[in-house]
């Protein structure tokens, strides 16, 4: 008798792993004809990434494996944060059923390993580069580590948050700068002292070091600021 019980049990695990298999093989089909929906109507630029997945389907859900091709469609025909798809058998067991699949483009993003204060200088050991899901970004943000190296915070930024541009300062007032400017094609370099705060591309206020005379300059890198006579 108890070997009777161990041999159903063991068909029972047997049959559930199947379907499991076959469910996970449904799935899969109703991604790939969600990639080739959005690859038919999108472009993806840049460093972006593409994430398709579908949702699993109840565990309750049992289907006779079909004899013929899976054959599937998008509803509506077009490509949602979450896309429906019909996936049918038409063999000798007829079913259908309704799937629906997440579809998310990723573009890089830079975010803090931990909490960091503000003063602080960001490097790869307090920031890493990570993908996440484009309608989830807010604001301005970086999408690499090398153009934040040197940079310092402006205010204190909790820990796996992003880097915006108001979060920081290529230029900080008090910040030792070079000043450069431009006067009949000969290139001038002086030493100053940031009057303010500034971002590539912003204006600042700075201090001639040696002629303490103060003018107003574009940043154009870290630490480095453009005047024009």
């Amino acid at each position: 008798m108890i070997r009777f019980i161990l041999i159903v049990l063991s068909l029972g695990t047997s049959y559930s792993f199947a379907d499991s298999n076959y469910s996970k093989e449904i799935e899969k089909f109703a991604e790939a004809l969600v990639f080739d929906k959005y690859q038919q109507t999108f472009e993806l630029t840049g460093e972006k990434k593409l994430y398709i997945k579908a949702i699993e389907l109840s565990s309750r859900q049992t289907f006779a494996i079909c004899t013929e091709p899976l054959q599937g469609h998008i509803v509506g025909d077009k490509i949602k944060s979450k896309t429906a798809v019909k996936v049918s058998c038409l063999g000798e067991s007829k079913w259908d059923t309704y799937i629906r699949v997440k579809v998310q483009t990723l573009i890089p993003l830079i975010v803090t390993r931990h909490s960091l204060n503000k003063g602080e200088m960001l490097n790869d050991d307090n920031i890493k580069r990570i993908y996440k899901a484009q309608s989830q970004v807010r604001g301005s943000t970086f999408s690499s580590t090398e153009s934040l190296t040197g940079v310092r915070l402006k205010r204190n930024v909790s820990s796996k948050k992003s880097i915006r541009h108001k979060d920081i300062c290529y230029v900080c007032e008090n910040d030792k700068v070079t000043i450069t400017a431009n006067q009949n094609g000969l290139v001038i370099k002086a030493s100053g002292i940031a009057l303010t705060d500034g971002n590539i591309g912003s204006t600042v206020r700075v201090k001639n070091a040696r002629t303490q005379r103060v003018v107003v300059g574009t940043v154009y890198a870290l630490k480095e600021v453009h005047v024009t006579f």
